[in-house]
């Protein structure tokens, strides 16, 4: 008997071990019914529509998140997780700042590669200089910004020129948003770490990127 309580401990143990963090809401975030869901604090959380196995936690429970796909052609093409403060109401005020993580389902191009087609295109908004940067163990790059036409800006960070078109990498941002790019080289793959002002004053920003710093000390490429 004694034997038996045994073994069936060691299997509650080793399924215990074995349980996946749990997912990340689904929902397109760049889109009008877009919404994040409340997170729990200090619990790993996965995103699986993410390649490279990508999993994150957040420090307190003001944090949300969502994990979304985009297609082309028919086919996935894209995927992004995104975590901030608030905005889990589609009609509800918007985020109070956002970090989107993003890479393609297919290839990537370079760093350097993907930094300038950031970098291109458009007007009214402001570059600052790059630096080095390591996130979950890998280097890249980092850069800050503002956007300040009338218009707004709009990203496209994997996608060629397309003349007009918007492609299912792009996002766009409203005047008056500061933001900073980290982009990396990970598992031969580039990732795009986007952190936004968004819903929040411009002169709040820092501050917000130092709370997102420590979501992104807690994340990691398991696969």
């Amino acid at each position: 008997m004694r034997t038996l309580i045994a073994v069936v401990a060691a299997l509650v143990v080793i399924g215990v071990a074995s349980a996946a963090p749990p997912e990340l809401a689904t929902s397109n975030v760049n889109s009008k019914s877009g919404k994040l869901t409340a997170l729990t604090a200090r619990t790993v959380y996965q995103a699986s529509s993410f390649p490279l196995g990508l999993q994150l936690s957040v420090p307190d429970a003001t944090w949300t998140g969502a994990q979304w796909t985009t297609s082309s052609r028919g086919k996935k093409a894209f995927a992004f997780v995104d975590v901030g403060h608030g905005g889990t109401s589609s009609t509800g005020p918007p985020p109070q700042g956002m970090v989107t993580i993003l890479t393609s389902l297919g290839p990537t191009p370079w760093v350097s590669a993907t930094v300038a087609r950031i970098h291109q295109g458009g007007s009214g908004i402001t570059f600052k200089a790059t630096s080095a940067a390591k996130v979950a163990g890998y280097s890249g790059v980092q850069f800050d910004g503002n956007v300040w036409g009338q218009f707004g800006h709009s990203f496209v960070p994997f996608t060629p020129t397309t003349h007009g078109a918007s492609p299912a990498d792009s996002w766009h941002i409203d005047k008056d948003e500061a933001f900073r790019f980290i982009v990396l080289g990970v598992k031969r793959k580039t990732v795009v770490v986007f952190e936004e002002s968004w819903g929040l004053p411009a002169e709040q920003f820092p501050a917000f990127e130092n709370e997102a710093n420590r979501v992104l000390a807690s994340l990691k490429f398991a696969a």
